[in-house]
This record gives structure tokens, C-alpha cells and sequence, in this order.
């Protein structure tokens, strides 16, 4: 079923017990049914009815031994997400998926304007857990998959924010709600699915430019820098790329930065050189990324 639509048949009583399940999430695998009761402060059969329909809707799942308790899902924490960002009226309308992939997920929304937005839901883990053990190392002494997602959101809403003051070439970000980021609509097309470039050298100095002002402006290395993160949107008659996927970036004084910056580079300038013949040095595509050189056209 839709996430809209599983949305449209929760109430107050709903919410209120699925925020009772979330804030304890580092506490207990499942809670127990007497620190709903208590915490939730709703009386029995109110209490009964709203277990029972969010368990219906698979927004949370009931263990009955040794002692009765419920834990909270993926399904459950979207909710969540979504009634908060529509009571900071960071949203007004939840359309359908548009998305999915190994640590997420992506539906289209509205804000009250109009303005045409995706909500991006990320679950760190679910399918990779090797990814995250290899570039998700800011998340790796938290046991919690739930909470891991929470931190790669709170991490991507933050890069975005900052990166887009100072380029135009990543989505811009409105709000975030635990694992949740809501930002541009990007219509476009991953770049390694983008077969034919009428101007493939104009797309790679704009990934670079990029890379250059995270490092420079704002101090950090995307990390895992690949075609799968890039979108190319056909923007009147400009290719325009967008990088996305940035909760993972290493800080400028990290000791490992320069792996990551390297890696990023040769990855990207690979993938040039493979899919539209255009060559580029690596050492002077890095310098020119730390600020050494003015320029690499």
C-alpha cells in the first residue's frame, strides 16, 4: 500500500505511539507493552485500537513471549517522519515512490506553493551492510539500523545546506526529520545510464568545480564519489550535473581525507575516459580539487 494512503488512515493516537516506539529506540530491540501504556498515557482500548491498526499497516510489529512488547519498522519511522514534516509545513503533499535503492528511498511531495519536491527516506543497511562498513564509518559503533539512518540524514541535510551556498550543482535541501530529507525534484538521469553527452568534458568540470568547493568552502570529501550519484538534468540546452549522495564525506583535516579525495578523483576520471573518451591528468584534476591549480580546461 502507498505511504499516502497508509497516512490518510492513522490518527493522533497512532502518532503518539509511534513516537513513544522511536524515542526508544536505543533503549529496546522491542518495548514492552506496560512503558507504552505508561508513556503514551492513553487509556486501554484507545491504546488496544491503535496497536492494532498500526500493526495492520505493518508500522510496527508485536512480539508476544516472553512478555508482550512492540517494536517499531521502517514503514513506522516514514510515518513519523512524514507527520512531522507536515506540521512544519516543510510538505503538503506525499505522492507516490519514485525510487528505490540499496540505502533509500525516494517519493515525490509539494510544498504548500506548489513547488514539486522529493522526500528522501534513508535505511542504511537493509540491503549493504558491506557499503557501510566500507564508506559509512561515521556509523559503524551505532548497533541501531534505525539510528544509523537518522545520522546519515541529519549528515546529508547538513552538506547539502552548506555546499549549496556555494555551488548550484547539488539538490537543495528544505528540511529533515530523523531519517528523512526533504529537497529538489531532480529530473534527470543518472549519469551511468547517460550514454550519449553532447558536451561530456563541460559535465566533468562541473563535477569537479564541485568537489573543489567542498573542499575549499566547505572542508569536506564527498567519499564515495561515483556515475550512480551523479544526475544529469537537461536544463534549456545545458547538461547540468548534480551530486547527491553525501552523508558519508570525510572532513578536509580528516587524516584519511586525501584516500577519499583520491579515490573520488580517479574514480570519476575512469568513468570519463571509459564511457566519452575525454582525458584528464589525475594529479592536476587533484590539485586543481585542493586549490593548487586555478584551473584544469
Amino acid at each position: 500500500m502507498e505511504l499516502a494512503l497508509v497516512y490518510r488512515k492513522l490518527g493522533k493516537d497512532d502518532f503518539k505511539v509511534l513516537r513513544v516506539l522511536d524515542s526508544l529506540l536505543g533503549r529496546y530491540e522491542y518495548v514492552p507493552l506496560d512503558i507504552i501504556e505508561r508513556r503514551s498515557a492513553l487509556p486501554p482500548l484507545r491504546l488496544t485500537r491503535a496497536l492494532d491498526r498500526l500493526s495492520k499497516v505493518k508500522a510496527i510489529v508485536r512480539r508476544p513471549t516472553p512478555k508482550v512488547s512492540y517494536r517499531i519498522t521502517y514503514i513506522g519511522l516514514d510515518l513519523l517522519a512524514v507527520y512531522s514534516l507536515s506540521r512544519k509545513d516543510a510538505i503538503a503533499f506525499l505522492g507516490t515512490k519514485i525510487g528505490t535503492g540499496k540505502e533509500s528511498e525516494i517519493y515525490i511531495a509539494k510544498d504548500s506553493s506548489g513547488r514539486l519536491l522529493a522526500i528522501k527516506f534513508y535505511k542504511i543497511g537493509r540491503v549493504s551492510f558491506q557499503k557501510v562498513k566500507r564508506v559509512r564509518q561515521y556509523l559503524v559503533d551505532e548497533p541501531n539500523w534505525m539510528i544509523r539512518s537518522k545520522i546519515a540524514a541529519e549528515r546529508e541535510f547538513k552538506a547539502l545546506k552548506d555546499l549549496s551556498k556555494y555551488t548550484d550543482f547539488v539538490p537543495k535541501v528544505y528540511a529533515w526529520d530523523r531519517h528523512a530529507v526533504v529537497m529538489d525534484y531532480i529530473k534527470g538521469i543518472e549519469l551511468y545510464r547517460y550514454k550519449v553527452a553532447l558536451k561530456p568534458e563541460s559535465i566533468l568540470l562541473k563535477i569537479l568545480d564541485v568537489l573543489r568547493k567542498a573542499y575549499l568552502n566547505v572542508g569536506i570529501v564527498h567519499g564515495d564519489l561515483s556515475e550512480y550519484n551523479i544526475v544529469v538534468s537537461i536544463e534549456g540546452d545545458e547538461e547540468v550535473p548534480y551530486i547527491i549522495d553525501w552523508p558519508q564525506y570525510v572532513y578536509r583535516d580528516d587524516p584519511q581525507h586525501e584516500v577519499y579525495l583520491r579515490r573520488d578523483v580517479e574514480h570519476l576520471l575512469k568513468f570519463f575516459k571509459r564511457r566519452y573518451r575525454i582525458t584528464i591528468d589525475v594529479e592536476r584534476a587533484i590539485r586543481y580539487v585542493r586549490g593548487e591549480e586555478e584551473s584544469i580546461s
